[in-house]
């Protein structure tokens, strides 16, 4: 999922049923008061984070609709309920329709960090994290087992990656309508485009790395998380941008651990992303699943000890597509609220349409949920596989460098049949070069010709032969791709502010009060017609807005910007009305600090541009980490004197 972004960027599921609705994204994300009983919906000051499952993580998407309601509990066994129904359906229990903004078609981002979509054979490595797993041995299947793996999750994860493709995996041909390189927002890929590739059968689990040095943290955070995964992608050779390009790694907490807090916030998995030498790094967050009943164990009612496994077929396919669709969250593919391709139909009862089913592969029946179509307009188990060209080469970010500092650049091109490619380039500066056989660009430029236009070519051994283009400026900056997509979901609130069990999202910004977010003539919005008006409740009480800032490990930067228009008929200069924005740490909710504030003082009238450094509060807490920023204003009288009007709001990262 979804994250913000990615919502969250970082993408997740949910617990299903169990929890309400937070998660590209990221899936995701807003900080959650600790100790909530999993299973059970728990507070959250934003929304935002790592695509968790629901299918989001904090940051890459925001906290994603799960489709579920809080289960009850009988004899000490918790029963899920059935999904709600949103638009189209009444909102009743069992309606039989999806609670995930079902009518919002996704569109693309248009790519992060050159990753829009991944091109390649799809690759999945499996890392068993900490010596908590075991020992490890093999199964009469080939796959690896350990010896602290009471459940048998980690074969039972091995054969699924195994089979897809195999036996007509109809799920996996849905994923194959999405591309990258298109105009973004685009809703439809053309035949020219670099599609998803559907897997051949028995190609997709590229291997399997039980990481028993040391014990794994008891309760790991995003950082710690996303610094294994670099560490699997050297242990795997993968030490190159192409490499990294069009592969996902799995990261697999053993039983009785809690990565990230996934008990107390309430998710089961995100995936995310992340910056290394090694070139972007796509990988998932999966806790041990039969942990908390609420993701997946006896989802059917089974009661057996496959069953008790269902959750890493239901979430980790959920993380498994939507990494495939948008691997540098929220670059890829994402609906309005931020949903990416697996939200959307997350949790829907088996036997509903669009419902959970179970998908016969060559190594096994494993439980799946459907995907999003955008073809059909509907959440789908199957549909046509969707072929583009042979040969992809991958959209490349326009960059600004450090004249005299070592540039490393790398280009990712994909071959559906194998074959080898190389790569050349043209409009290189001075002193770089490209490497024919990895298309790492390198070397170390003066920088005297400033902007400079790019070319790449990448031929396979048939002759096939693909291009992209970018723009390098070499005469400043602090190196790297330049400002990517934006980061924040509903920038603008023209999303409104109906609940979300019905037509749109509100807790993208989490107002403080149903009219906070608002069409009303009274005021005019910067654009559109929605806007946030803050100081409607005069002393009575606070108004707010709040969402969240996923980061990526390997950013250096992030910036927040919105449009204020302040109109006041307080004209006290010893006692004005405030407005201030103030982060928050992911995990506990504690201040990081006032970011800046406003007054009804001396205020220009008009919308007025507002831009913020938010890099100070993201290192107090680390890259990787996410944060919450919260809009508040205060009226010093018991009538409002101050309307602070916010529009067009937006985030970066660098």
């Amino acid at each position: 999922m979804v994250g913000l972004t990615a919502a969250m960027a970082v993408t997740g599921l949910a617990f299903s049923p169990l929890s309400a609705i937070a998660d590209p994204h990221p899936a995701l994300h807003a900080t959650a008061q600790a100790n909530a009983e999993p299973g059970t919906p728990v507070s959250t000051p934003a929304s935002g984070g790592p695509h968790k499952a629901y299918a989001f993580k904090p940051g890459a998407a925001k906290a994603g609709p799960a489709a579920a309601k809080a289960s009850t509990k009988t004899g000490g066994k918790v029963t899920p309920q059935l999904a709600d129904g949103a638009d189209p359906g009444n909102g009743n229990d069992g309606d039989g329709y999806v609670a995930n903004e079902y009518d919002a078609p996704m569109t693309y981002k248009g790519g992060e960090d050159s990753a829009g979509v991944m091109t390649g054979p799809p690759k999945v490595y499996l890392v068993l994290w900490g010596s908590q797993w075991g020992t490890q041995s093999t199964n009469s299947s080939g796959d690896l087992v350990a010896s602290g793996d009471p459940d048998g999750a980690a074969p039972y994860q091995q054969d699924f990656f195994k089979g897809l493709g195999s036996s007509g995996d109809g799920w996996s041909a849905v994923l194959t309508q999405y591309c990258e390189g298109i105009q973004a927002g685009s809703m439809q890929c053309p035949a020219n485009a670099a599609h998803i590739q559907y897997p051949q059968a028995g190609s997709v689990l590229a291997g399997v790395w039980l990481d028993n040095s040391a014990a794994a943290p008891a309760a790991a955070t995003e950082p710690q998380l996303g610094a294994e995964a670099a560490a699997a992608a050297q242990h795997f050779g993968n030490t190159t941008e192409a490499q990294n390009r069009n592969v996902q790694y799995v990261i697999d907490s053993a039983q009785g651990a809690d990565p990230d807090k996934w008990k107390e916030i309430g998710y089961c998995a995100w995936h995310d992303f992340e910056r290394t030498s090694f070139g972007s790094i796509s990988y998932t967050n999966m806790p041990y699943q039969p942990d908390v009943a609420g993701c997946g164990a006896n989802w059917f009612g089974e009661n057996t000890p496959r069953g008790l496994l269902d959750g890493y077929g239901i979430i980790g396919g959920h993380e498994y597509a939507e990494t495939l669709t948008d691997p540098n969250t929220p670059g890829g593919w994402t609906d309005v609220t931020g949903q990416e391709v697996a939200d959307k139909c997350a949790w829907i009862p088996k036997g509903s349409n669009g419902g959970l089913f179970f998908e016969n592969l060559s190594t096994g029946s494993f439980p799946l949920q459907t995907l999003w179509s955008n073809t059909d307009h509907l959440c789908q188990s199957s549909d046509p596989i969707v072929t583009g060209p042979t040969l992809t080469l991958s959209v490349m970010c326009d960059r600004t460098d450090t004249p005299g500092q070592p540039v490393d650049i790398g280009a990712a091109a994909a071959d559906s049949s194998g074959a080898a490619v190389s790569y050349s380039a043209t409009g290189l500066p001075s002193g770089l070069s490209i490497n024919s056989g990895t298309g790492v660009i390198s070397g170390t430029s003066s920088g005297t010709n400033g902007w400079q236009r790019i070319t790449v070519n990448a031929t396979d051994a048939g002759g096939r032969t693909a291009s992209t283009g970018f723009w390098e400026n070499v005469t400043g900056g602090a190196g790297g791709c330049n400002s990517g997509p934006e980061q924040l979901i509903d920038p603008g609130f023209e999303n409104g502010s109906a609940d979300v069990d019905h037509t749109v999202m509100t807790d993208a910004w989490g107002p403080s009060g149903y009219n906070i977010i608002t069409p009303s003539s009274l005021h005019a919005a910067h654009s559109g017609q929605w806007y946030a008006w803050l100081g409607q409740s005069g002393s009575a009480a606070d108004d707010s807005i709040n969402t969240s800032l996923n980061t990526y490990p390997g950013y250096r930067s992030a910036n927040f910007s919105f449009w204020l228009d302040t109109e006041s008929t307080n004209t006290s200069g010893s006692n004005p009305d405030t407005l201030q924005l103030i982060a928050y740490s992911q995990y506990d909710g504690h201040e990081l600090g006032v970011v800046k504030s406003w007054s009804s003082q001396g205020a220009q009238a008009g919308y007025q541009q507002q831009s913020v450094d938010l890099t100070p509060f993201i290192q107090q807490v680390g890259w990787g980490t996410t944060i919450s920023l919260k809009l508040v204003s205060h009226e010093t009288s018991a009538t409002p004197g101050t309307a602070f009007l916010i529009d067009d709001a937006s985030a970066h990262e660098n």
